[in-house]
């Protein structure tokens, strides 16, 4: 079965906005075995969209788009699905009725422009958003969605199920997601390509993620051996910069390594500014190992709320391994994380450019503290200085107590 995706809002193509809906639709089709013959981004414009619908509606059997169902003029994607098949928008009293519940719950009054979301093309079946005000719908091989991610998933998750069962697509597709952290997608690439590039029967692919790089296995379910194989022989190779598989999540596993020897946890934050306690606060359950997560940007926070010595930050400078090490010295739980370093764009010098960050971990009286350098802008640098940091008290936990 093959499949078009169109995504539409002018933010997206102005840079405004960056489109994380296609990656998550593709992968989900991918575990149905539906190709991907390509990707559209189209602006709110209907004559656009229905040119865009005209140009891949017969070469696939289904169309899948994103956005421009809000209430707002500009919100115009179901108008040109209906006019592309000569059909007419028809009210459903229905969805009317709990768009308008759903307001009545807010306690705010509708605006009438939002009635504009109980319209559908005709023979539309609707698929129900429990996390906003825009359905979902599906009508002759045209599936639309909300453009918001949380909408998108919500109502697509129900859709696919459906649409497999009806269509009979194949699901017995078997999934290994390998999950690295600490190398570059190139170096990764060329240390296992041999492992990979002469398997037909299990598709290979790589993709980078905020919390590190998928080395996708997928195969047939009757060749899962085959996959498993492959599994261990990357395992072999970088076993060192895997950190889990499938759902595993750094932050997560941190957690159950604080559990495994009932170990607090505390942090020193600098240039990640609070990032490395906001991924620890979003795993359930942690309040009962972490106690503080201290954003200590300037030196002399660093000096009042942890002992710090002015001198130390005055001889080697705020990002310096010595500074980390009394930043962890003035951490008083069983483990810890401090964190310092250059984000950027300006600060950095040619002994410290911009990337330079320095991560130390504490377990108890036992320090190890690494000099790290990270390319990016000034958000990547910080979400890899943070996600490292993570990944090396794992580590460091690991070591310590074998």
């Amino acid at each position: 079965m093959k499949c078009h995706i169109i995504i539409i809002g002018s933010e997206l193509l102005n840079g405004r906005m960056i489109d994380t809906n296609s990656s998550y639709i593709a992968e989900e089709l991918n575990k149905y075995g539906i190709e991907i013959t390509g990707k559209s981004i189209v602006g709110d414009k209907k004559e656009d969209i229905i040119s865009v619908l005209k140009k891949f509606y017969n070469e696939n059997d289904i169309l899948l788009l994103s956005g421009g169902l809000g209430p707002t003029i500009d919100d115009i994607t179901r108008d040109a699905v209906a006019d592309f098949l000569k059909s007419d928008l028809i009210f459903s009293d229905i969805e009317f009725n709990k768009l308008k519940n759903r307001f009545i719950r807010m306690g705010i009054e509708m605006p009438e422009r939002n009635k504009r979301q109980a319209l559908f093309p005709e023979n539309s079946k609707i698929i129900s958003n429990d996390k906003g005000s825009a359905p979902a719908f599906y009508v002759d091989k045209i599936a639309v969605f909300p453009g918001v991610p949380i909408e998108l998933e919500n109502t697509f998750n129900k859709f696919i199920k459906r649409f497999a069962e009806e269509n009979n697509l194949n699901s017995n597709i078997y999934i290994k997601d390998i999950l690295v952290w600490g190398l570059p997608e190139s170096e990764l690439e060329k240390r296992i390509l041999d492992i990979v590039e002469k398997e037909e029967e299990v598709f290979v692919e790589f993709l980078v993620k905020d919390f590190g790089i998928i080395v996708r296995l997928m195969s047939d379910e009757t060749l899962k051996n085959k996959s498993d194989n492959i599994k261990e022989k990357i395992y072999e190779r970088i076993g060192e910069y895997i950190f889990g598989e499938d759902e595993d999540r750094l932050e997560n596993l941190l957690k159950k390594e604080l559990e495994k020897y009932n170990y607090t946890i505390s942090l020193a934050e600098s240039c990640t500014g609070g990032l490395i306690t906001s991924h620890l606060v979003s795993v359930s359950g942690i309040s009962q190992f972490l106690k503080e997560g201290l954003i200590v940007y300037s030196n002399e926070a660093k000096v009042e709320r942890l002992n710090v010595n002015m001198n130390t930050i005055k001889e080697f400078g705020a990002v310096s391994s010595e500074t980390v090490k009394e930043m962890l010295e003035g951490l008083k739980t069983d483990t810890g994380i401090a964190v310092s370093g250059i984000a950027g764009p300006e600060g950095g010098t040619v002994e410290k450019p911009v990337g330079t960050v320095y991560i130390g971990v504490k377990i108890k009286d036992n320090y190890e503290i690494k000099k790290h350098f990270f390319r990016g802008d000034r958000e990547r640098i910080r979400q890899r200085a943070a996600l490292t940091g993570i990944n090396e008290l794992i580590n460091f936990i690991k070591k310590v107590n074998k």
